[in-house]
């Protein structure tokens, strides 16, 4: 595939379905900037703009707009199925014109390539606007839909269109813990996409103003709202703390906010003794990265869950804490079996990000 020198504008477009994606694309975006400075990105996704602005270190534009749905999140973990379906089959009606409407957007940006990470209707506008789109994740929307058509066939039609759409795909790159991602037609596989700490433990825990022996966790989720008792009882685990970021807020003593700290996520995550979270690409990408046990909740009927705890349980220091008991502030018992077992050094590779640049722009004639 080649592409006038000239022009060197891509469109990345990145599902609103959590932080992981987010995350992960913001580290491909990152190295296609590094390896082809000349390149252009316009980032289309209706993720909060904090992700752009504290991951990348030179401002892009970012048009939101959805182009998929994902799941209709309750919180961080519950979500509503029937309102995700409903939104799906509102998408499924507007097909024609949201396609136009983007065909419209690539043509007057000047934009000569596609990224999706991993909405479906990217892939439709590009096609027709005689676009290459390339496409990067470790699941597609197609096969976590189709475990709900068994409870509700209303569910069937939107899997057709969604596999439809994937089909214009003209390269996937393939992740690590996948899913059937058998609907793209050309597949190749690449590492595994990690943010890596750029501070050692020692440095990291001096700017928490914490002692290497302190035992120090990470509680990382989108939403997790803990009522006062909850609260009471996280703060009565008085022999450790536990840090938090925005858009968390906790009250408890024992609890540290990192918002004003110069630290990045991974810098976090590599110098903590656990990080308490629903298992998702990202963090559990970060953790392995840094060899950082989990203490994991479940997150209700998601086909990736199971592929992820798989790979965690081979590769982590894990232990399973119910939802229930998240919600309760019932912390202590899972910290105390974590903190009992000896800590699984992770050995899988962790440049991805550079392998899925690298992998763009060659496919592009851009290196």
């Amino acid at each position: 595939m080649s592409i006038s020198m000239k022009n060197r504008r891509l469109a990345y477009y990145i599902t609103p379905h959590g932080f992981g994606h987010a995350v992960r694309s913001i580290e491909v975006i990152r190295h296609l900037l590094s390896l082809g400075p000349e390149v252009e990105i316009d980032v289309v996704s209706t993720i909060p703009e904090f992700l752009l602005q504290q991951n990348l270190t030179q401002p892009l534009p970012l048009r939101a707009k959805q182009l998929d749905i994902g799941l209709v999140q309750q919180d961080s973990i519950r979500f509503d199925l029937i309102a995700t379906l409903e939104a799906l089959e509102s998408l499924h009606l507007n097909h024609d014109a949201l396609v136009s409407e983007e065909i419209g957007f690539l043509r007057n940006r000047g934009i000569q390539a596609v990224v999706c990470d991993i909405p479906f209707l990217p892939f439709v506008a590009a096609a027709d606007a005689n676009i290459p789109a390339i496409g990067i994740s470790n699941f597609t929307w197609d096969w976590i839909y189709e475990a709900y058509i068994s409870s509700d066939s209303r569910w069937s039609v939107l899997v057709d269109w969604i596999r439809k759409c994937y089909q214009k795909c003209d390269l996937f790159l393939q992740l690590p813990m996948h899913g059937d991602c058998s609907v793209f037609p050309k597949i190749q596989d690449v590492p595994l996409v990690t943010r890596k700490a750029q501070r050692e433990r020692e440095e990291t825990r001096k700017i928490l103003n914490l002692d290497l022996d302190q035992k120090v966790y990470l509680v990382s989720f989108g939403y997790l709202d803990l009522e006062e008792t909850a609260q009471n009882r996280v703060e009565d685990i008085n022999h450790a703390v536990f840090l938090f970021k925005h858009p968390l807020s906790f009250r408890f003593s024992n609890g540290i906010c990192l918002d004003d700290l110069p630290l990045s996520y991974a810098d976090v995550v590599g110098a903590v003794d656990g990080v308490i979270t629903k298992p998702g690409y990202g963090i559990v990408a970060d953790c392995l990265a840094h060899s950082t046990p989990m203490i994991y909740e479940d997150r209700g009927f998601f086909t990736e869950y199971d592929i992820l705890v798989q790979e965690m349980g081979k590769n982590l220091t894990t232990v399973y804490l119910s939802s229930a008991d998240l919600y309760a502030g019932k912390w202590k018992s899972a910290i105390e079996e974590l903190e009992r077992q000896p800590r699984v050094v992770a050995s899988l590779p962790g440049n991805g990000a550079e392998v899925c640049a690298q992998t763009i722009l060659r496919y592009l004639n851009w290196l």
